[in-house]
């Protein structure tokens, strides 16, 4: 097998890994260990907006916080963008937790 081939099939199963592993994580430990709050905050810094699905009725939650990440990478520099990025799902996920 070609190298290039490699890399293709290596770059699809990361990209996969990087999409469901967030899902099938947040849903599980919704059902196994639901309303914890480090749990959440967890999962939310390392997965980003995927992190909500933890919470139910995560949708709207996850399409807003993918808004704001989205739209702090164009309207600000690199470096307060990645500020924004990771602290604003966890600290919507701590809201949410905490109502």
């Amino acid at each position: 097998m070609e190298p290039s081939t490699m890399n293709t099939i290596l770059t699809v199963v990361i990209i996969l890994g990087a999409t469901i592993l967030p899902f099938i994580l947040g849903t599980r430990l919704r059902r196994t260990k639901p309303g914890v709050l480090w749990i959440g905050l967890v999962l939310c810094f390392i997965f980003g907006p995927a992190g909500q699905i933890y919470v139910e009725g995560w949708i709207p939650w996850f399409l807003l916080v993918l808004g704001v990440c989205l739209g702090a990478q164009q309207l600000l520099s690199p470096q307060l963008a990645m500020l924004v990025m990771a602290v604003s799902s966890p600290l919507v996920i701590f809201f949410r937790m905490r109502r």
